[in-house]
């Protein structure tokens, strides 16, 4: 009913608006008619395409028809003292726009002037545009690159594809005019687009870029524990954000826990990242969309990155395999950390001869693609994606050799092993159906894996034979894989009107845990053994079909509107989502525009954790017959404004609820029964809003950004507290201040800092003793009992850091370009907090101890481009 009553409000404004411009029309042509005797021949059905423009009396009849019916595709000619109207053919425009190397871009603003219209190339570089038939001059710019000015005279469909040459303009001076994908044209609320160039001038630790630590820094998104990947948007968790490469879903998307993020930045090629006002091909996460995209390789040429810092090394290299034809790209990205650690323990292994201690971490991310035109209209690629953490790490202890109190000779071991991470394969076609109409079609696989296992070996010799061993064995087995296809056309009927419809399916096979444990005891030759095994298994079926529509309704107002629909089966339940999405923007001046939107989301997907540390423990579980998916609803609105002197300001709010949100409890353990987790989960409701204000300077040599976010996250689990209590990462106030520089084309420095309200954790307000009778003694786990006001009661200490850094550059005897980074993390010294630790004093009463880890830490990279 309310879709119904929106339709019959939107119908009833375009026919008004229509009956206005026919009758300033008609106003208009009076004016002419008596300023220039003339008389007005036309078709009456043209009025309704004809603009509300007034005639300039001080003009002449031909300047003041060019200004009346330019882009309306209506033609005129003077006979004598009659003025002759009608209809203008119209064509369309299409092809794709690209480096002069042959890798599409994404984003570009492909803009008429004749007609005043433009459009934007899509995520595969295809862009559309229907003009009047006749001459017409394009401008086609994006960011970091030389604008192409186009003059074309159109009799019929033409396709062509356009080339852009990078700028050497300094970045941060290159201004795009009508750059169509600016919060002023775009409908989306909520919306940022990070490029290469954005990602590679980022600050991240340990020089290295880094892509969600670049999100972190936004307004509205919170980074949960210092130095980890966390996000947490708009009050969500940080399983319900969705990670897309190249349109395959990732689960696991850091290593090390989080210190650095699975996206390797030199072999992207954009990211759009979406925090409220989701399109409607969008789905399955509730809080964010992260969808990246990964270059295709240069067709012309060979050239390459390579990289070394702190911790880690990157190298990428790309060319072509048929020149003009096929192309590759690769990248790998890996740390070291095992190489400093092995020479450092075999040192400490010699000074201490009762112990042997091996340990070892190493991770590694490799991404490749190879894409094949066959012709201008049609291309294929085939990308793959791995990802994988491995930490091993064993302990040999003996007593040395003469103890005193030795009778038997003692040898323990313990072993731990844990690996995880992703592989994704997608294989996708991309082509243009008619001039039109465009489409895509991917095949994608992805699996994500977490194993470990555990030995503890203690074992008792005497006269190096063993009279008694006691051995304890541990593993788990977790994985998911996902197989399925993406399928999606895009329509653009006219300049300033898009249309996007699609179908997504995955077929999902969870495996949470594969545990097994043995423990065995043996005597004199005699073993006990002691097994046990436990699986779980999940599939679902999940098939979604969307529809989209941008469009241009009047000069000032654009809508889009959609619908996704998901159909979710596992055993035992089908679920049905429809999930309307509706963003409306309006231009208030050219130099502002108030936008609002409504999303509705589902997720069917959970993460199982105990710790906010984003650990390998961490496994995900599908939505079940007993477990229902979580939904969202979010309103957004906000006003963006184009300031003076190169100054741009956002403002914007939300208001966020989200239903049968999940919080897994099972106390202290990091693990969950294989077989049970239903029984371990609360089941809840979130709700989180606020305010976001961003204000932005960029000039030829200095860029100043400064952001505030205010906000609230609260959370409602009934079952285990009545009322509404504030989520852990509930940071009320959260500013970013950041300033770059550049001193000149061989140097150039930054500076970030960041504040935001400390996080929250949960202090006892009391222990109460329970009464005893004289002259009983009751246990000690019955003494008494801990007093909570309420879940995560205090907050702990303000968190602030300042981040600095410097970058050297030079070019080579061989052109090739080298720079040298030295960046300091935390440069004052805060020790923020990073987990607490809870005291109890003299009159019974607790407080909270927080205890940082992170002190300042100075790191240096050098980068050679070649």
């Amino acid at each position: 009913m309310r879709t119904f009553f929106c339709t019959v409000l939107l119908c009833l404004h375009v026919a008004a608006n229509a009956s206005s411009e026919s009758t300033e029309m008609k106003r208009a042509i009076d004016t002419m008619q008596e300023v220039y005797h003339v008389s007005f021949v036309y078709d009456s059905a043209l009025a309704d395409v004809m603009p509300a423009d007034r005639p300039l009396p001080d003009k002449t009849l031909t300047e003041n028809l060019n200004i009346v019916l330019g882009g309306t595709g209506i033609k005129w000619e003077i006979k004598d003292e009659y003025v002759l109207l009608f209809r203008q053919n119209k064509y369309t425009f299409s092809g794709y726009i690209c480096q002069d190397n042959g890798e599409s871009l994404i984003n570009v603003t492909v803009y008429d002037k004749t007609t005043r219209t433009g459009t934007l190339t899509d995520e595969h570089g295809f862009f559309s545009i229907t003009l009047p038939e006749g001459k017409h001059v394009l401008r086609v710019s994006y960011i970091g690159y030389e604008e192409v000015v186009k003059e074309l005279d159109l009799q019929s469909d033409y396709f062509g594809t356009i080339y852009l040459k990078e700028s050497t303009t300094a970045l941060a001076g290159v201004e795009v005019t009508a750059n169509l994908n600016d919060p002023l044209f775009t409908t989306q609320t909520g919306k940022v687009s990070f490029t290469p160039e954005l990602l590679n001038t980022e600050f991240s630790l340990l020089s290295s870029p880094d892509l969600v630590k670049s999100i972190q820094n936004l307004p509205g998104v919170s980074s949960g524990t210092e130095l980890l990947s966390g996000l947490y948007v708009h009050g969500g968790r940080n399983d319900e954000n969705m990670f897309l490469l190249d349109g395959t879903p990732l689960y696991q998307v850091n290593h090390l826990g989080g210190l650095f993020s699975a996206f390797n930045t030199d072999v992207v090629k954009n990211v759009d990242f979406y925090k409220s006002g989701f399109p409607a091909r969008y789905g399955g996460r509730t809080a964010s969309v992260i969808d990246v995209r990964t270059r295709e390789g240069d067709m012309k040429e060979y050239h390459g990155t390579f990289s070394i810092g702190l911790l880690d090394g990157r190298f990428q290299f790309e060319g072509p395999v048929i020149k003009d034809k096929t192309s590759f790209s690769f990248g790998m990205r890996r740390s070291w950390m095992d190489l400093l650690t092995t020479p450092a323990l075999w040192i400490a292994n010699r000074n201490f001869s009762d112990k042997n201690i091996k340990t070892r971490y190493a991770f590694h991310d490799i991404n490749a693609k190879i894409t094949h035109r066959f012709s201008d209209r049609n291309k294929l690629s085939l990308s793959v994606y791995s990802a994988r953490d491995l930490f091993k790490s064993r302990v040999l202890q003996q007593f040395p050799e003469g103890y005193m109190f030795q009778k038997y000779e003692e040898r323990d071991e313990n072993t731990f092993h844990i690996r995880w991470g992703n592989l994704s394969v997608g294989l996708n076609w991309s082509g243009q159906l008619t001039p039109k109409l465009s489409g895509n079609v991917s095949l994608v696989y992805a699996r994500n894996l977490a194993k470990y296992s555990f030995l503890s070996d203690e074992s008792y010799y005497e006269q190096d034979k063993r009279v008694s061993m006691e051995r304890m064995q541990r593993s788990n087995y977790s994985t998911i894989d996902d197989v399925g296809y993406r399928m999606e056309f895009s329509y653009r009927p006219a300049a300033s009107h898009h249309i996007r419809l699609g179908s997504n399916y995955l077929f999902h096979l969870y495996h949470p845990q594969r545990i097994a444990s043995q423990d065995i005891r043996e005597t004199a030759g005699i073993a006990d053994t002691l097994s046990s095994a436990g699986e779980g298994r999940y599939r679902g079926s999940e098939i979604s079909f969307y529809v989209e529509d941008d469009m241009q309704l009047t000069e000032k107002l654009r809508v889009n509107a959609g619908l996704h629909y998901v159909l979710y089966r596992v055993t035992g339940a089908t679920y049905h989502s429809l999930e309307p999405r509706l963003s409306v923007g309006y231009r208030l001046f050219d130099w502002a525009t108030l936008k609002a939107s409504y999303t509705e989301m589902s997720q069917f997907a959970h993460q199982l954790s105990n710790s906010y540390l984003n650990l390998p423990t961490d496994c995900w579980v599908s939505s079940t017959s007993r477990i229902r998916p979580m939904r969202s609803r979010q309103v957004a609105g906000g006003i963006y404004m184009k300031l003076p002197w190169n100054l741009s300001m956002d403002i914007e709010g939300y208001f966020r609820i989200t239903d049968r949100m999940l919080e897994y409890d099972t106390g202290g353990n990091l693990t969950l029964p294989a077989d049970n987790w239903e029984k371990w989960v609360r089941v809840g409701k979130g709700k989180s809003y606020g305010l976001e204000a961003s204000l932005a300077y960029r000039h030829a040599k200095n860029v100043f950004q400064a952001s505030y976010t205010l906000s609230w996250s609260k959370q409602k689990f009934e079952d285990f507290y009545p009322d509404w209590y504030a989520s852990k990462f509930d940071n009320r106030h959260k500013l970013n201040l950041m300033f770059r520089h550049k001193f000149n084309n061989r140097i150039d420095a930054y500076a970030a800092w960041t504040f935001r309200s400390g996080d929250r954790a949960t202090v006892p307000m009391q222990y109460v003793e329970n009464p005893s009778l004289p002259g009983t003694v009751q246990p000690s786990d019955a003494a008494g009992s801990w007093v909570y006001e309420k879940p995560n009661n205090i907050t702990l200490p303000a968190y602030h850091r300042l981040d600095v850094g410097i970058n050297f550059r030079r070019t080579t005897k061989r052109g090739f370009e080298r720079i040298w980074n030295i960046s300091i993390y935390n440069a004052y010294c805060r020790m923020n907090a990073f987990y607490t630790q809870v005291e109890r004093q003299a009159d019974g009463s607790f407080r909270g101890k927080a205890i940082g880890l992170f002190p300042v830490i100075p790191s240096f990279s050098y980068t050679l481009k070649f």
